[in-house]
């Protein structure tokens, strides 16, 4: 891979991170990943500081879906033999020729998905979803 589409894919990992940030997630560039190998291009924390999604990114032409959602489950399997329960998201930009559309998708586990919306039908903001973890969704309606 040549240094243009190395910015282009850093680039594309700060503005996930910074567009997160802007909603107030703490969404962070993982800058060691290079270093210690898949382990997700940026990460969201709780309000403990806990991991809570692992996020690969991807900006290309023509971006494969599914290997960018292999390559986020990988990076959260790595996670959580380190104790962590993230679980992974991938966000794909699909660039097309100067002047045409660009695309922009988040990509999960519909299981993931369906406990994001399971939190957010019963009133709870999804930063509460993001703080219990997925595996605590399992009966909304025992939240008190």
């Amino acid at each position: 891979m040549g240094k243009s589409q190395r910015d282009k894919g850093h680039n594309w990992e700060r503005e996930v991170s910074r567009r997160l940030r802007e909603f107030g997630v703490d969404a962070r560039r993982n800058i060691t990943e290079s270093q210690l190998g898949n382990t997700g291009d940026v990460h969201v924390y709780n309000s403990n500081a806990e991991m809570i999604a692992c996020i690969q990114c991807k900006n290309m032409k023509s971006p494969s879906v599914w290997k960018a959602m292999m390559e986020a489950i990988e990076s959260c399997d790595v996670h959580r033999r380190l104790g962590e329960e993230p679980f992974p998201v991938s966000v794909v930009k699909r660039t097309a020729k100067p002047g045409g559309p660009v695309e922009e998708y988040a990509v999960m586990r519909l299981e993931d998905w369906f406990n994001l919306l399971v939190s957010y039908k019963f009133g709870e903001p999804i930063r509460r979803y993001m703080e219990m973890g997925s595996g605590d969704m399992e009966n909304p309606n025992d939240m008190n």
